[in-house]
């Protein structure tokens, strides 16, 4: 065992510890900010201006406003969903210690997948329909997706977020403010089980609807991707990416931030994951077996290339996985969930843009401003989560790190007394 893994092992992590050792205005986090800006300022010239600077036709509607923005993002943000289940239902004990992270990475992307949808409908000043029962389309095959995706977003998400908010509110507030915030607490908990259920009922039903959605393609959809298996398989892919986009998280913010690596919880991270992309891939070629499409999947054509890359690759990273020592070993882990995560966009890209074939003389690529536009999104959710960690107690980190912050607050905030334990007080 090296000696970064016998000192990860000695301290694992704990607890979360807010980044007091970071700036709030990065470098970096300028440059992602003034992406956001732009493809922020490009989307209203989207929701005002038409489509005329978009790749998207009669044929191509979608384009990659739902491909990209509104299904990867969603599926990107479901590690609070597939870490939450193997934490609280599979008993994953080690995996509470990174749900905050899982949590917020949820909130952050689902956020910019719900401002993505206001302008993926075209016309967002007729959201307000949504607040009214009377008012929906129950014929529409995206009503299921545009109730569940923002009750889960605003209420589930968020409530599950408020612990970190809450913890900062009271070290920083007033006795007054603190006594009623104490009264409070014992009402969270006892609604916090039914929301927990919730938090795991609405992913299923979102998700599964945004695969089931494909099946009104029908004939123009290619045979190795059309299938009655579409809402399974778009549940545990989504799975599968949320829990590799927690992985990459953790690993960054450890490498940026210097904090100490836990390979036994990144380990159980990496089993999960690779969990769920053997199951995705079995799922996938039992079904095409089952439909009596082995011959398309085998033949030399550019559509079964497609559908073998985007099996291997979840397949080929999580064969390195399978030991244990590997999983531990933070470069390997990166990289095979970067593999993944890639292969990820890639399932929910391809069914909805190169492997739909409304006719044979259509042809869809997303312009630069397209790009720049999705490059927008994604920007917002890094400069978020870069905020949220530095403010709230978020990101895990070992007991050590946790005192060498609990001096940081001594220091820096003269009003506050916070004990090693947490425990905050007003002199």
């Amino acid at each position: 065992m090296s000696n970064a893994s016998r000192e990860a092992t000695l301290l694992p992590w704990q607890r979360g510890v807010f980044v007091y050792n970071a700036p709030m205005f990065s470098r970096p986090v300028i440059l992602f900010l003034g992406i956001t800006i732009v493809g922020f300022g490009l989307s209203l010239i989207r929701a005002f201006g038409g489509l005329s600077f978009t790749g998207m036709s009669d044929s191509y509607a979608w384009g990659i406003w739902k491909t990209f923005n509104v299904m990867t993002l969603t599926a990107y943000g479901s590690g609070g969903f597939a870490v939450g289940i193997a934490a609280w239902v599979f008993d994953w004990k080690r995996l509470h210690v990174v749900m905050r992270v899982a949590l917020l990475t949820s909130l952050v992307f689902y956020f910019a997948g719900l401002l993505a949808l206001t302008v993926d409908v075209g016309r967002p000043w007729n959201l307000y329909h949504l607040g009214f029962i009377e008012h929906w389309n129950t014929e529409s095959s995206l009503l299921e997706v545009a109730v569940c995706m923002p009750l889960y977003a605003v209420i589930f998400l968020a409530f599950e977020n408020i612990p970190p908010v809450f913890e900062r509110l009271y070290v920083h507030a007033t006795d007054p403010v603190r006594n009623v915030m104490k009264r409070i607490f014992p009402i969270l908990k006892k609604i916090y089980p039914f929301v927990v259920s919730g938090a795991y009922v609405l992913p299923i039903m979102h998700q599964s609807s945004l695969g089931a959605l494909l099946l009104l393609a029908g004939t123009k959809l290619h045979p190795l991707w059309q299938t009655q298996m579409l809402p399974l398989l778009y549940v545990v892919q989504a799975g599968v990416a949320g829990v590799a986009c927690v992985i990459i998280t953790l690993l960054i913010g450890c490498l940026v931030w210097k904090r100490r690596v836990d390979v036994v919880t990144l380990g159980d991270l990496g089993k999960l994951m690779t969990i769920l992309a053997f199951a995705f891939v079995a799922i996938r070629y039992a079904d095409v077996a089952w439909r009596g499409h082995l011959g398309s999947a085998m033949s030399f054509d550019f559509y079964a290339l497609l559908f073998h890359i985007e099996n291997m690759s979840l397949v080929i990273p999580s064969l390195f996985l399978l030991s244990k020592r590997q999983r531990e070993r933070p470069r390997l882990l990166f990289m095979a969930s970067i593999v993944i995560a890639l292969g990820a966009l890639l399932y929910r890209f391809v069914p909805t843009t190169i492997a739909f074939l409304p006719s044979e003389m259509s042809l869809y690529f997303p312009t630069a401003i397209e790009i720049l536009m999705a490059a927008g999104y994604i920007s917002l959710t890094i400069v978020l989560y870069s905020f949220a960690v530095k403010i709230f107690a978020i990101v895990p980190a070992s007991l050590d790190e946790w005192h060498e912050a609990v001096a940081y607050a001594r220091q820096n905030f003269r009003t506050i007394r916070v004990d090693p334990h947490g425990k905050a007080s007003r002199d």
